[in-house]
Order: structure tokens, then sequence, then C-alpha cells
């Protein structure tokens, strides 16, 4: 089938994912937060960097590295400076980062990531249905963010699970998942109602 529209969106973390990490203070595993803070070494011709979190409960801090034993060389003036200036920008960029936390051996708090579901594409006029027959929608998921695919089609199309599962079944809606890609793919084959 050739589709009409392809409508793309996207899978946003709200903030940064916090982290469950052993904590001195507790004696025990606890939920880290990002501070939005960077600790920078600079010693002799090595470079250090590390992103700053923080217990909940008791405030201890844990350091992830960003960068160690570097060349200075290798890092750009303008991100250098970022560091030194705790940009919210890099830190949420590091905090939602899948591959920073698992060169950290960070363990994500996945159970409490507020997220939002974007259009990149321009809303319809109100008179027009927002999706009809013919539509291809991909919904990106970059940010790896672990929630169930039949709750985001079901809040993209603004149905409940069960009439989702319904029209899957009457072949109104077929749904895929391209995992390499982080991509969830909804071919609309019949009008949603």
């Amino acid at each position: 089938m050739s589709y009409l529209r392809k409508i793309d969106y996207n899978i946003l973390p709200v903030h940064s994912f916090n982290v469950i990490r052993n904590c001195s203070g507790c004696g025990c595993k606890a939920v880290f937060h990002n501070t939005n803070r960077f600790r920078v070494n600079a010693n002799g011709n090595k470079i250090d960097v590390w992103l700053i979190y923080q217990c909940i409960k008791c405030k201890h801090t844990s350091n992830l590295s960003v960068y160690k034993r570097q060349n200075p060389e290798s890092l750009t003036q303008r991100e250098y400076e970022k560091f030194l200036s705790n940009s919210p920008d890099l830190a949420f960029e590091y905090g939602t980062n899948s591959q920073f936390f698992a060169q950290n051996s960070a363990e994500v708090d996945w159970s409490n990531i507020m997220h939002t579901i974007k259009s990149q594409s321009s809303i319809p006029d109100e008179k027009e249905p927002l999706f009809r027959k013919g539509d291809l929608i991909v919904v990106s998921n970059r940010y790896m963010i672990k929630i169930r695919t039949d709750k985001i089609v079901s809040e993209i199309l603004n149905l409940s699970r069960s009439k989702l599962k319904e029209l899957e079944k009457l072949g109104i809606v077929n749904v895929t998942e391209e995992k390499k890609q982080h991509e969830i793919i909804i071919a609309l084959t019949g009008e949603i109602t």
C-alpha cells in the first residue's frame, strides 16, 4: 500500500534520567538525580570531566565520567566553556544519553521517566480528522525510553488500549517496531473512529 501522508512523532524526556547507585550516605542503593553541574579537573596535560549526580534522600554526590584522562585539544573550546559554565543543555544531553550511562555502568531508573510525545508535522485543519486511511505514522524513540508500545500508540491515536487491540485485529491499524532504529511504525489501512 502506498501511503498518502507520513506523520512523524518524537518521544522526548521531560527531565534528565535518574540513576540507581549505591549510596555511601544511605548505606544502600538509592536514586540519584542530575544536578546539572559538571566537575572539571585539568591536571597537567590531561583533563577529566564528570557530571555530578546527587542522592535524592541524603544529598551525597556521585560523579559520572564524561571524559577521563583526555588531551585538552580533543575538546572544543565551546564544549570546554559549557562544562565550566554548567550548561543545562549539555547536562540534559548527557543526562539522557543511554551510551553515557552504559559507559559509566549506571543503572537508569526507568520507572520514573516523564516523557512527552511531540509531532514534527503541522497540525491539519480542525475540520479534517487528525488521522485518516492511508496515513503512515513514524514514532522515533531516540532516547530509548522504556515505555509500552501500545501505550504510545493509544496516546497518539487518542484511543483506549482495548479499542486499539480491536482495530489491530480488524487490520485497520498495523503496528510494527523497528528496534535498531528505535522507531514504532503505525500504518492506517482504514478509518479509525
